[in-house]
């Protein structure tokens, strides 16, 4: 009973405490003027170091979601809107994983041999224009067909060498030379268009009349002896008795400018799967004639890399887009219209650049020549076709495009009809067409890396009948001892055959 009474006492006496205690008055109203107080931003939080500086890892807490992001980043910010504020400390990683993942997927569609390969070519071009390199081949050497006993040598270095001189000799086979002759000397000249490029020319002249291999050497002084090179490519003038069996393989492109990449792949097809013994193209190695580095890097560099410049003859017609007002021709040789026979076919060279009453004049009285009218094939080599169907809209109808090399189809189609002219090659198109007039075959094969034209502008009969592909594509022409011509075109890319016809030899005996 105690112990209750006492509790009871106590908390009787907390009580009397309790309303002892003073009155608090009311709390203020709440003030709508408040004063933020502002904390101190340490320097770690705008000085960060690092790939990304203060944004990730140096940035202040207090920091990570106020404030404006600087204007250089805006455009990021923007694209990286879809991530929540909260994570947005890790947007740049994920941009960097992101742009990770695209390079993957493209390289997985691409070939990283010819990625590597075209980038090596421009790197080298590179370190010529820098003057790193020491003395030392620009430019492998580079064939040309000048006439049919002629061949021109043209390469490029970076340094002037007037010792420096070229040999040939005749040789029976690839692997043995004939001891009978001695090496025959030329003349070599030199053409410095700066310091880093200079072209030196040579003329291969005199070579027999009959089928044979050509080795030649460049000769450098005894103090660059590793300068020394020697190549060997087939002469084949004049068409043997073979019966049917293949006596000549000629590649043929056009239109390569522009597109390195594809070039080479287009090089790289045609190489692993044929081998040839001449190359035709049909105009625009270049896309800038001026530009130095197209030469080297879209023209030159893929050449010399599939061993196509220093051993097989090129016969070349000039383009719009490698067209030299002044003439001088420092890659291609300094010709403008010319003919030569090579494996019993009679090739005529054309410039659809130039209207000329000297080329006008020059034709008419090549095709009525000897020559031209005992060869197996006529076969015309001019880089705008007379019959252009495919172009781009605009410049065609609004820029005046479509007058470019109308004289080939007004002035020499004619005389191709009369004087029995059987294959005419063009580029100028990015596609491959194939249409006949009569006996004669015209053909576009302006596929060889350029974007591929798919706009139709034309409707000309001669096509009607023919075919098109608009893919980038090689062709193969081989010749016969039968007196046949054997054109097939392949797709570049899948290497599929896209067109193949034969013609048979009009020429009587």
């Amino acid at each position: 009973m105690s112990n209750v009474n006492t509790s009871k006492s106590g908390m009787s006496t907390q009580h009397q405490r309790r309303q002892s205690m003073p009155v608090q008055s009311p709390p203020p109203p709440i003030s709508t003027n408040v004063h933020p107080t502002i904390i101190a931003t340490p320097p770690s939080a705008t000085t960060g170091s690092g790939l990304f500086g203060s944004r990730i890892s140096n940035r202040h807490p207090m920091m990570l979601h106020s404030g404006e992001s600087p204007k250089r980043l805006g455009w990021l910010d923007g694209l990286l809107a879809f991530i929540p504020r909260r994570r947005r400390q890790i947007r740049y990683p994920v941009v960097l994983c992101l742009g990770l993942y695209v390079l993957i997927v493209y390289l997985y569609f691409q070939d990283v041999t010819t990625l590597t390969t075209v980038t090596g070519f421009k790197f080298k071009n590179w370190a010529f224009n820098m003057e790193v390199n020491r003395c030392s081949y620009r430019k492998d050497p580079m064939l040309f067909v000048k006439d049919s006993n002629s061949v021109l040598v043209i390469w490029e270095m970076n340094c002037v060498l007037p010792d420096m001189d070229l040999t040939w000799i005749p040789v029976s086979d690839i692997s043995s030379v004939s001891t009978n002759e001695e090496p025959r000397a030329t003349v070599t000249t030199i053409d410095s268009i700066d310091r880093s490029h200079v072209v030196y020319t040579a003329t291969l002249a005199g070579i027999p009349t009959v089928n044979t291999n050509i080795t030649y050497s460049l000769n450098p002084p005894k103090s660059k002896s590793h300068l020394f090179r020697t190549y060997t490519f087939a002469h084949l003038p004049n068409p043997p008795s073979f019966d049917n069996r293949e006596i000549a393989r000629f590649g043929a492109i056009a239109d390569n400018q522009c597109e390195t990449t594809q070039f080479y792949k287009v090089l790289k097809a045609m190489t692993e799967h044929h081998k040839v013994d001449y190359l035709i193209h049909a105009g625009d190695a270049v896309q800038e004639y001026d530009s130095l580095d197209n030469w080297q890097t879209d023209f030159a560099s893929p050449l010399s890399h599939f061993m196509i410049g220093q051993t097989t003859p090129l016969i070349y017609a000039h383009g719009n887009h490698d067209y030299d007002p002044a003439g001088l021709y420092h890659y291609t040789g300094r010709r403008t219209w010319h003919a030569y026979t090579v494996a019993g076919v009679r090739f005529i060279v054309l410039d659809s650049n130039l209207e000329s009453m000297l080329q006008d004049r020059w034709l008419e009285e090549e095709l009525k020549s000897e020559e031209s009218r005992k060869a197996w094939f006529r076969v015309i080599v001019v880089h705008i076709s007379p019959y252009i169907q495919y172009w781009e809209k605009d410049a065609w109808v609004n820029k005046g495009e479509r007058k470019w090399g109308a004289f080939v189809r007004t002035k020499y189609v004619p005389l191709f009809q009369q004087h029995n002219v059987d294959l005419v090659i063009s580029g100028h198109q990015h596609n491959y067409m194939r249409g006949q007039d009569d006996h004669m075959v015209y053909t576009i094969i302006g596929g060889a890396g350029g974007n591929l034209d798919t706009e139709q502008v034309e409707d000309y009969p001669v096509w009607r009948e023919g075919k098109i592909k608009i893919r980038h594509h090689y062709v193969l022409m081989k010749i016969t001892g039968d007196r046949r011509l054997i054109w097939e075109a392949y797709d570049a890319e899948c290497g599929s055959r896209l067109d193949a016809f034969v013609l048979h030899s009009r020429t009587i005996e």
